[in-house]
């Protein structure tokens, strides 16, 4: 069902990603790994849990995972070896989880292996780890998603010092549905509830506000068809829990940084700012902006035009104005 919250798992579900997912099947079938990147609520995960399931690949979600420890426990679970097992030999051991996590992949080494939520590893020991793995199993295939910044990032820009320089992996970026493609999702799953109707003008101010993000979309097809809320309803509610995904993913991305300039930045560039403006609104260094603005850029919070800068996710907009300092 198009409206279900779960991520889609089969390509009958899978709506209007034909493109994406041929691309993937192309770049994985030639050897390559790729990363997958795109905003939230644009349906990563479903394109690349769809992926997984139809190529009989292993899907692990790293999202809350300690490090290459959790990665490791989750890649044997799936690999064969009985979890307890394991740990309870461990227990007498002194074996490093890098070691442990190197030979999971070993089991799995004509796999397609995909990592969601990939940055949520800070440990430097992954990069080493795959770097091994590239060398020595070439059946592997990897493919890794999550928000461009931590690990992800330092796969996808290797400096000639990483363990990774020259093993750049290659990338697809999801982007919003365009206007026409978000109503013709909305008509699409409101048809699998024949009994729930949807006027002409809803679904162009549910296209308005919510601006191609299909996740979001989901949602209110989800509030209006499965909860029976009014269209009004359905939207409040929307942009009520869609504040809250993302006023948490906000604070994650925060924490240890210099939370308040960053607020700030947020704030000034939440309608549309020049650089310029930004500069004089915080007085700030110069350097420290830059930074600021690449890292929010970086992470596809915030969009970039030639010295313009602007948030493009109307929930995220509403979810900065709730940011604590």
């Amino acid at each position: 069902m198009l409206f279900s919250l779960r991520p889609k798992e089969s390509l009958k579900e899978l709506y209007n990603r034909n493109e994406e997912y041929k691309e993937l099947s192309r770049l994985t079938n030639s050897g390559l790994w790729v990363a997958v990147l795109g905003k939230r609520m644009t349906g990563k995960t479903s394109l690349i849990k769809t992926f997984a399931k139809e190529n009989n690949g292993i899907y692990i979600n790293l999202l809350g995972a300690k490090g290459i420890e959790d990665l490791a426990k989750s890649l044997l679970t799936e690999s064969g070896p009985k979890l307890e097992e394991v740990t309870v030999n461990l227990k007498f051991l002194q074996i490093k989880w890098s070691m442990v996590l190197e030979e999971a992949f070993q089991n799995v080494k004509d796999k397609i292996i995909v990592l969601d939520e990939v940055q949520e590893i800070s440990s430097p020991q992954l990069l080493k780890i795959l770097k091994s793995v590239w060398d020595k199993y070439s059946g592997i295939r990897v493919i890794f998603s999550g928000s461009y910044v931590g690990v992800l990032r330092r796969l996808l820009e290797p400096t000639p010092t990483s363990p990774l320089y020259g093993r750049k992996p290659a990338t697809i970026t999801l982007k919003p549905f365009s206007r026409e493609m978000s109503k013709n999702f909305l008509i699409s799953g409101f048809q699998e509830y024949p009994q729930t109707r949807i006027g002409e003008d809803e679904v162009e101010e549910v296209v308005e506000m919510l601006n191609g993000y299909v996740g979001w979309l989901t949602y209110y097809g989800n509030f209006r068809c499965e909860r029976k809320l009014s269209h009004k309803e359905a939207l409040e509610e929307t942009l009520k829990e869609g504040s809250k995904i993302m006023l948490s993913e906000l604070n994650n991305f925060l924490k240890n940084r210099k939370r308040e300039l960053y607020i700030k930045v947020l704030r000034t560039v939440r309608t549309g700012a020049r650089w310029s403006e930004i500069k004089r609104e915080l007085n700030i260094n110069s350097k420290v902006l830059n930074d600021i603005l690449k890292n929010l850029t970086s992470a596809m919070i915030v969009e970039e035009d030639e010295g313009y800068y602007w948030i493009e996710d109307p929930i995220t907009k509403e979810a900065i104005k709730k940011l604590r300092q």
